[in-house]
């Protein structure tokens, strides 16, 4: 079994995070909650408002009803009847100025990858460290230079160029770094957007990148490999 909590401080340290990195799981109706943990009382302003407080070392399960943007709740597959937020969302962000349009604002949100409609119940949303099993997803908060290391990892043995679809500035969190890698199999960062950004209080140099809970060892292993280049930057960056 992995020992998830090592594996969270070793990436901590290695890549000087302020984030905890953060585990997601998702469940369904025939999946059995964790016996241990009741639903958190707490209401989210969104999904990424949830992942930056896992990251604070808060941990959560949660429903829809506690995360508070529907557009979030729809991408994870919470809502059975997502339509009605679906077009209030492409209102939303044509209204506030987003968009030329509201076509440019619907092909947006529509076109950005959604989990099966109606099948999640709840959302267990915590610090690595408390994983006993591989969460489904791993997400990172993270500044850009963090962020870079983290491309590194996930690209150590193969290189080439890599493909970081975004959804082009709205439901980063939920789509681009949580339903795509479940969807894909993929690591993919987000550079969030302002929804985003308003309920998350993220920094402004802060991004996020998600990763199937599989490839986590790998990364961790490759983090582990690059320690001479890390401490290289690091040496230079603080002048020593």
């Amino acid at each position: 079994m992995q020992d998830f909590e090592t594996i969270s401080q070793n990436l901590v340290k290695n890549l000087s995070l302020r984030y905890e990195p953060v585990g997601v799981a998702l469940y369904q109706e025939t999946d059995t909650l964790p016996a241990e943990l009741p639903f958190t009382q707490k209401e989210y302003k969104s999904y990424c408002h949830a992942l930056v407080a896992a990251g604070e070392g808060e941990v959560l399960l949660l429903k829809k009803e506690q995360m508070g943007c529907k557009l979030g709740t729809s991408v994870l597959g919470f809502e059975k009847d997502m339509e009605a937020y679906l077009d209030d969302g492409v209102l939303e962000k044509y209204g506030v100025g987003l968009f030329e349009s509201e076509e440019a604002s619907a092909k947006t949100i529509l076109k950005s990858f959604y989990l099966e409609k109606g099948k999640t119940r709840a959302a267990l949303i915590a610090p690595l460290s408390n994983f006993k099993q591989a969460p489904q997803v791993v997400v990172f908060t993270a500044n850009s230079e963090q962020v870079m290391w983290l491309l590194y990892a996930v690209n150590y043995k193969k290189g080439g160029r890599m493909d970081l679809p975004q959804s082009g500035g709205a439901l980063g969190g939920c789509s681009d770094i949580t339903a795509l890698p479940l969807l894909e199999g993929i690591p993919n960062i987000t550079f969030l957007g302002l929804g985003c950004r308003l309920k998350s209080s993220v920094e402004p140099c802060d991004l996020m990148l998600g990763a199937p809970g599989n490839q986590l060892e790998t990364i961790h292993n490759h983090i582990l490999d690059m320690a001479k280049p890390i401490a290289m930057l690091k040496k230079q960056s603080t002048g020593s």
